[in-house]
């Protein structure tokens, strides 16, 4: 569990993928992925958690800041994250690209 925990992370690190708009940090000791999206003065704020038990364990989507955007959106996309990055197989990077999609919408 921990070295693909390691390499999840770590591929996020090391990726080449970029958004525009966003600022994406990996920290492995935690096993967290922190993006922040910037649109003008608005910050919303991502956390991804990866469990102690990776991959049998489910990744924790949490919302830092939200401002500008209602309740109920919010809980549709941290849910279609959540699903995708679960029960999809899907990596990080492209869960990333994923919200980032549906805040551009």
């Amino acid at each position: 569990s921990s070295v693909l925990s390691s390499q999840e992370i770590s591929s996020v690190q090391n990726s080449t993928q970029l958004f525009s708009g966003i600022t994406v940090k990996a920290r492995s000791a935690a096993r967290e992925v922190i993006a922040t999206y910037s649109v003008d003065d608005i910050f919303i704020e991502l956390i991804i958690q990866l469990p102690s038990n990776y991959p049998l364990g489910s990744i924790t989507v949490e919302s830092g800041k939200r401002v500008g955007v209602a309740v109920q959106q919010w809980r549709n996309w941290m849910l279609q994250l959540s699903t995708y990055l679960t029960h999809q197989n899907g990596s990080i990077m492209e869960g990333l690209s994923l919200w980032k999609n549906n805040v551009d919408k």
